[in-house]
């Protein structure tokens, strides 16, 4: 195998396994992590754009084996007798022209798949950060929520006990107001027994009494 094609076998081998990684269940942590080094390193962008060069070199290996492979299919349709050793040849050159066009043909077909599988799971990983973005910011207004729900009731047990002293308040006020009619209504009374009594020792005494006037 020539030297560009023992290349492009070690870049499929490389590019199965970098398929692989994406593909297979890791934690999202770690796969979070290797993308974002695959993303944001600058070595990674430098290995890229030398791999697109690569591939664009693989691509030429490519469209060259499909001519080798046409012209030894027109050669195979030329009458040449009963040379097996020609024959011989030409199947071995048959062999290594499609063993050459399969390896460039996967070789560039699984660089698209790699490169839109990785799209594919910065999507998902982007979609993933976002998702969890949005459990802390619900999980935070959720918790503001309950948090003025039990202010809320709160509140409201404060304002029932303050409805039920007030009203007690006013019951205790209308006792007093009570109280004080009695006071006032007992004072007058006495008043006016102070006043008999003090008429009657006036009487008893032979003197004259003047009414008291009430104030």
């Amino acid at each position: 195998m020539a030297i560009y094609y023992s290349i492009t076998f070690g870049i499929l081998v490389i590019e199965m396994i970098i398929f692989g990684i994406l593909v297979v269940p890791l934690p999202s942590r770690w796969r979070r992590a290797l993308m974002k080094f695959a993303s944001t390193s600058p070595l990674v962008a430098n290995a890229l754009y030398g791999l697109k060069i690569v591939f664009a070199f693989i691509f030429v290996l490519f469209i060259d084996t499909v001519n080798r492979l046409q012209r030894i299919e027109s050669e195979n349709h030329t009458d040449h007798g009963h040379d097996y050793s020609y024959e011989a040849n030409l199947k071995a050159k048959r062999f290594y022209a499609q063993r050459n066009l399969y390896l460039t043909g996967f070789t560039l077909f699984l660089s698209l798949i790699l490169e839109r599988t990785s799209k594919l799971v910065m999507d998902m990983l982007l979609r993933e950060e976002e998702l969890d973005k949005v459990k802390k910011e619900s999980a935070v207004i959720l918790k503001d929520q309950q948090r003025i729900i039990d202010l809320e009731s709160t509140y409201t047990q404060q304002v029932t006990e303050l409805t039920q002293q007030l009203k007690e308040l006013k019951r205790e006020e209308r006792d007093f107001e009570t109280l004080k009619k009695q006071v006032g209504q007992q004072t007058v009374e006495y008043n006016r027994l102070v006043d008999e009594r003090n008429a009657f020792e006036l009487k008893l005494k032979g003197g004259v009494v003047e009414p008291k006037k009430d104030k």
